[in-house]
């Protein structure tokens, strides 16, 4: 019997086998790469109000500083009880007395001029009357003479008189005629010599009139009420004209120049939608405070402590006008009435001269706007601004915005995003649009600091 032929039937029937196992054996498993997210921080696009501010510093100073300078000489008599460097007086309370001795006798002496130049004029008015009662009667009798002498004339003329009486006659007419032309000339005079005695009767007034201001001056009272910014002089203490005898400062009202840089303060004037200060094409310094004023801007001071005290309301007066030379800052003078009072339920100390301070001007309030950080902000290689943004899908876009006024750290945004956005913060790496993001969300507050 031949086998040969079954020797092919173990190799098959292993081929069979194997193939059996391969093909039932369950498909290996492949791994699928999961895709990449970068880790950005991301901040909620919200709108709000903003307000715009800068800040400037300076030191309080009193709105009135009075200086008191004696006009004329004397020993002072007395002193305000509880004068001193610091203590406050009231308007009208006597400052400093000085003897009126010298200004008295002065005073005595003139009066007793004037009334010696009254009866000059007395007297000169009494001799002008007297003169042309006596013209009168001189002109009086110079008609008789002149009638004489025609009486004697006309008998000489008649043959029944003679020469001699005519001659007496008329030399009698001229003494009479030089009489009253001597009275006409005296009563021409009496005008010049009134017009003289008048001028020193003036002169006389007018040294009355000093004498008694002079007295007025022995005597200094307080303009306003204020507080003593020095004090120069004692009792018994000869002051002469030109001395000073000391300095008040108002306590109504206090003035700060805050020294502001104009890359700052440009925000909180040009933050409203229209430039109020730029609309009819010119600058005026003299209405710097109505344009502030029209812009909604205002102000309010601060003492400079790491304590915080409640600030006081300020009003912006005038602009310095001119720039500082060495910090390139301007001066903004602001105005806090009654700085030393303090207001029930309001925790702040007096605000004295001398104190430095932080002066805060703020802006209108602008509702609801959208500003995002600065560095937030891109441009394209064509010039365009715009941001990241993360879409619903977590992933990188970008998006063409409209910038618009910058303040502080912010930049206002006028159109080009809107509430529930998500903005990227920084440069994404690569930033590739569609790339898979992580957030990492950020405070806004976080973000500022």
């Amino acid at each position: 019997m031949n086998l040969r032929p079954l020797l092919v039937l173990p190799p098959l029937a292993l081929g069979v086998l194997g193939f059996v196992w391969m093909t039932s054996r369950p498909a290996p498993e492949v791994s699928v790469r999961q895709e990449a997210e970068l880790a950005v921080r991301v901040l909620p696009v919200v709108s709000r109000e903003i307000t715009a501010s800068a800040e400037g510093f300076g030191r309080v100073e009193a709105e009135h500083s009075w200086t008191a300078i004696s006009e004329v000489e004397g020993r002072v008599l007395s002193i305000a009880a509880g004068l001193d460097t610091g203590s406050i007086v009231e308007k009208g309370t006597v400052l400093v007395a000085i003897d009126k001795t010298d200004n008295e006798l002065s005073r005595q002496k003139t009066l007793a001029n004037i009334a010696a130049v009254e009866a000059d004029l007395a007297e000169l008015t009494r001799e002008e009357e007297n003169a042309q009662r006596l013209l009168l009667v001189e002109q009086r009798i110079l008609k008789v003479a002149e009638a004489e002498l025609a009486r004697v004339q006309s008998l000489l003329d008649r043959g029944a008189g003679t020469q001699a009486t005519v001659d007496t006659a008329e030399k009698t007419y001229l003494a009479q005629q030089t009489s009253v032309t001597n009275l006409t000339n005296t009563l021409s005079l009496f005008p010049a010599q009134r017009d003289a005695l008048q001028a020193t009767q003036a002169v006389r007034q007018a040294e009355l009139t000093e004498a008694e201001r002079a007295l007025e001056k022995s005597v200094i009272t307080a303009p306003f009420r204020g507080r003593v910014a020095s004090k120069s002089i004692e009792v018994g203490q000869f002051v002469r004209t030109g001395d000073t005898l000391m300095a008040l400062d108002s306590t109504a009202a206090a003035e700060v120049t805050a020294e502001v840089q104009p890359s700052s303060f440009g925000p909180v004037v040009f933050a409203g939608s229209q430039n109020v200060l730029l609309q009819n094409g010119s600058f005026d310094t003299s209405q710097f405070t109505k344009a502030l004023t029209r812009a909604g801007v205002t102000a309010r001071v601060e003492l400079s402590t790491s304590e915080n005290f409640d600030a006081w309301p300020a009003e912006i007066v005038r602009l310095r006008g001119t720039m500082d030379a060495d910090t390139g800052t301007m001066g903004i003078v602001v105005r806090v009435t009654d700085p030393l009072v303090a207001q029930q339920g309001l925790r702040r100390p007096p605000l004295h001269t001398g104190s430095f301070v932080r002066v805060v001007f703020s802006s209108q309030a602008r509702p609801d706007s959208i500003a995002i950080p600065r560095h937030a902000l891109h441009m394209s290689d064509t010039g365009s601004p715009f941001v990241y943004l993360a879409d619903k899908e977590e992933r990188l876009a970008l998006r063409e915005v409209v910038p618009g006024q910058v303040i502080g750290g912010e930049v206002l945004i006028q159109s080009g995003l809107s509430d529930g956005e998500t903005l990227v913060l920084g440069l994404p790496s690569p930033p590739v649009a569609g790339l898979k993001l992580a957030l990492v969300p950020v405070s806004s507050a976080a973000e500022g600091n």
